[in-house]
Parts: C-alpha cells; sequence; structure tokens
C-alpha cells in the first residue's frame, strides 16, 4: 500500500479525534450504526443504480489500485525502446521480435508487434490511439463511479438527518429526548461528509493522478513506437523521450545501454 495514503487517513483521523478531545468530548459519540447503514448502503445503492453492472464490478479492482498506487514506470519504458531500437538498428526490424520476450508491457508489445508485422506508420498509429481511447474511457467511467459517491454520500447524509428530526419533533412531548435525538440526527450528515471527503474523493483523487501517469507512459511508448519505425537513431530517440522524464531521470543513450543487462522487477502496465 501507498504510504502517503495511510500518512493522510491517519493524520485525519488524529485531528478528528484530537478535536473531539481537547473539547473533553466522547469518541463513542460519534458511533451510530443506523447512521453508518444509511449513508453507507444509501450511497452506494444510488451510484450503483447511475452505472452498468460491468462498470460497478471494476469498481473494487479499481480500489485496490488506489490504495496500492502503483503506476508505470516510464525510465524504464525508455530503457526498454532504447533497447529495441539499438536492436532494430544493428539486426533489422524483424529481430526485435525475440526481444520482445522481455517485455511486459502488453501495450509497447502491440505497438512494436505492429512494426514487425510490416503496418505503416498511420496504421501502427491507430492501432495505439484505439487502445489508448478504451484504456481513457474505462479509466474515466471508474474515476467517475467514485466521485459520483463522493457527491451522493452527503446527499444521503442530509436525508437521513431529515429523516432523524422528523421522528425527533415527533417525540415533543419528552424534551429530555431532544438533545440526544438532534444528535443523532446529525451523525448522518456528519457521516456522509467524512465518506465523501475522507474516502471517495480522495480516492477518486488518487485514480485520476494514476491514470494521467499511465497515460502519459502510453504516449511515450506511442512516440518510441513510431519513431523506431521511421528509423530514428537510438541516440535521439533516447533524448526524444526522456523529455518525458524528470531532470534526475535523464541519463542518456549510453546510460540506458547499461541498465540493458541489469534486471528489474518494475511492472509496466498499459
Amino acid at each position: 500500500m501507498d504510504p502517503g495514503l495511510i500518512i493522510g487517513l491517519v493524520l485525519s483521523l488524529l485531528a478528528i479525534g484530537a478535536s473531539m478531545v481537547m473539547d473533553g468530548a466522547s469518541l463513542g459519540a460519534l458511533v451510530s450504526v443506523s447512521s453508518l447503514v444509511m449513508v453507507g448502503v444509501g450511497t452506494f445503492g444510488i451510484t450503483f443504480a447511475s452505472y452498468r453492472m460491468a462498470d460497478v464490478l471494476r469498481a473494487p479492482k479499481a480500489l485496490l489500485v488506489g490504495f496500492k498506487g502503483q503506476v508505470p514506470d516510464p525510465d524504464l519504458v525508455v530503457t526498454q525502446l532504447a533497447e529495441l531500437a539499438d536492436t532494430a538498428r544493428r539486426k533489422g526490424i524483424l529481430a526485435m521480435e525475440d526481444a520482445l520476450e522481455g517485455v511486459e508491457s502488453e501495450f509497447l508489445r502491440v505497438g512494436i508487434q505492429g512494426v514487425i508485422d510490416g503496418l505503416d506508420p498511420e496504421a501502427v498509429a491507430e492501432l495505439l490511439d484505439t487502445e489508448m481511447d478504451a484504456v481513457d474511457d474505462r479509466h474515466n467511467v471508474v474515476i467517475s463511479f467514485y466521485r459520483s459517491m463522493g457527491g451522493f454520500a452527503p446527499t444521503m447524509g442530509m436525508v437521513g438527518t431529515v429523516i432523524g428530526l422528523v421522528n425527533m419533533l415527533g417525540s415533543l412531548e419528552d424534551p429530555s429526548q431532544l438533545g440526544s435525538g438532534m444528535a443523532m440526527a446529525l451523525l448522518t450528515t456528519l457521516y456522509g461528509v467524512l465518506f465523501a471527503n475522507m474516502i471517495f474523493l480522495p480516492i477518486a483523487s488518487r485514480l485520476t493522478r494514476l491514470h494521467e501517469t499511465e497515460m502519459a507512459v502510453m504516449n511515450m511508448v506511442r512516440d518510441g513506437v513510431l519513431a523506431i519505425q521511421a528509423g530514428v537513431s537510438p541516440r535521439i530517440l533516447v533524448e526524444r523521450l526522456e523529455g518525458y522524464l524528470t531532470p534526475d531521470q535523464r541519463v542518456g543513450h549510453k546510460g540506458r545501454l547499461e541498465k540493458q543487462e541489469a534486471p528489474s522487477s518494475n511492472e509496466v502496465a498499459a
């Protein structure tokens, strides 16, 4: 799991708990099973009704991706493209087929295979663009799913509060119950705001950032594949693709050659 996620959630919970302790309040006052059911189940139900079943079934997997925070390694991608460009320059385009055995990125494999199969540059570009559009659509639907949950949760909190107030006003003959009834009613609003701003919206933001990183890497792969097909020299190719990287990751073509034999456990996903 990404440590940034853990640190952020812990700090948020500590801030809430510490503020309550400072005010002399009890953390037990925030516990309400009925409010939890109203906000949690109600939010999921409304969101479920807003999307197709296939979209809903992809949401748990996306949640795991958001927690892990794994992104494609652009530095590794540049190194692999440099190796493929060297192979194409020294042994010819067809020789890249053997080099593909060590490439885990399916997107990169599809692009290089199109070059090996003799597709023209326009066809290779269209092939890669179609895959990128499909990935973009799938990711945006899942991101929208969690963003919708972040929007529905406060609404369900307000619904629960209104229901609680109606029940409370129906028992005005017992004034001693008004305080506890009001507190219970307001808990659903609190749960809705907390669920939205501490769970659903942060997940949507994390998935958005991961998606942007993956799309940037896919654009890099697209540029690299087309450059290899056009016969661009490996050195020029590396210089061009390292423009996608941070300055500390730019080691040049010679540095990439030194990495070719070094094993790597990083996974490049498309």
